[in-house]
């Protein structure tokens, strides 16, 4: 991947992001900030946008009050310092189980209108914050409703039904490598939400090997041709984590850097940072890393970096608008 520039332009930066990079810098800091240090900073900012730059911290200020955080002065005048303390940020009357705020997150996924109001992603954000984290668990089966469509028709109603009943299926499938289509017998084990689409995990029947197959890529309907009960309950998953090296731009990639389990100083460019993601699925977490553009690049494994450049290629190939950066 091309290395991008040491900082975006102020206008790339969406106004949800801005203020999400000053919730940040906000939180972490122990004296505060002044405005001239939040201007020259924070990700989104105008350095040299002099008043304008200060009007639209106000803006934000406002917009983070108004979602119930609270930010504290300290000072006044040109001298003011503004930080947000863990009192006024944490809710706590609400404690969430990684279950729990997992069920919230695939409901916000799976939302009718494929997008949340403003107000009620930023919710979502301070749910995550305060859900357990030591939680050692590992996350239930999220299933859908069979007599609701919260998947928005991605999620074949045959298909539901025949892993509640554990029926065998059949359906034409388009390779991801070569996208050939072929027909695919399978022992439908447990639908999931992952990276906002939808996979379908069971045994194929012509390798015996258990596999993910991505519902986009079915191509037509799916048939059920076994009775009830045709294979024993699959066990729970545990899936086994990959570990991504990952180079990541100043202020950028926050969900990214809330995931990663190791961060250091990158040797190359100056100012970014090297972290160490876990992830399962590659094809999902590449189209995460895609949509990041130029804040992200990927040092390893090799495919991974290889199935980002695919999905890059493939923008470039359609002529379209490019990736949209991370809200978060």
């Amino acid at each position: 991947m091309p290395q991008p520039a040491s900082r975006p332009a102020p206008a790339a930066i969406p106004a949800e992001e801005r203020q999400v990079n000053l919730l940040l810098a906000l939180r972490n800091t122990a004296v505060g900030l002044t405005r001239t240090q939040i201007t020259r900073t924070v990700a989104g900012y105008d350095a040299d946008g002099g008043a304008s730059a200060e009007r639209m911290f106000e803006r934000d200020k406002g917009v983070l009050r108004d979602l119930g955080i609270q930010i504290t002065t300290i000072g006044r005048g040109e001298d003011a310092r503004y930080r947000i303390t863990d009192a006024d940020y944490t809710l706590p009357d609400l404690t969430l189980t990684a279950a729990q705020a997992a069920a919230v997150e695939l409901a916000a996924s799976a939302w009718r209108s494929g997008a949340l109001t403003p107000a009620a992603r930023h919710a979502l954000t301070k749910m995550r914050a305060v859900a357990a984290d030591s939680d050692p668990a590992p996350l239930p089966d999220l299933s859908i409703d069979l007599g609701s469509d919260i998947s928005g028709g991605q999620v074949p109603a045959e298909l539901a039904g025949a892993v509640q009943e554990r029926r065998r299926v059949s359906f034409d499938y388009a390779s991801a490598s070569s996208g050939r289509v072929g027909a695919r017998i399978v022992e439908p084990h447990r639908l999931r939400m992952s990276e906002g689409a939808w996979y379908l995990d069971g045994r194929d029947q012509s390798s015996g090997q258990q596999r993910t197959f991505r519902l986009a890529r079915i191509v037509g309907p799916v048939s059920v041709i076994s009775a009830a009960e045709a294979f024993p309950a699959p066990a729970a998953p545990a899936p086994a984590g990959v570990e991504a090296v990952l180079v990541v731009a100043p202020g950028r990639a926050l969900q990214l850097r809330a995931r990663a389990h190791a961060t250091a100083p990158a040797r190359r460019p100056a100012g970014w940072d090297e972290i160490h993601v876990t992830y399962t699925d590659r094809f999902s977490f590449a189209g995460t890393l895609a949509a990041l553009a130029d804040a992200v690049v990927v040092l390893s494994p090799p495919e991974l970096r290889d199935d980002v450049a695919a999905h890059l290629r493939a923008v470039a190939a359609l002529g379209g608008p490019p990736p949209a950066r991370e809200g978060h």
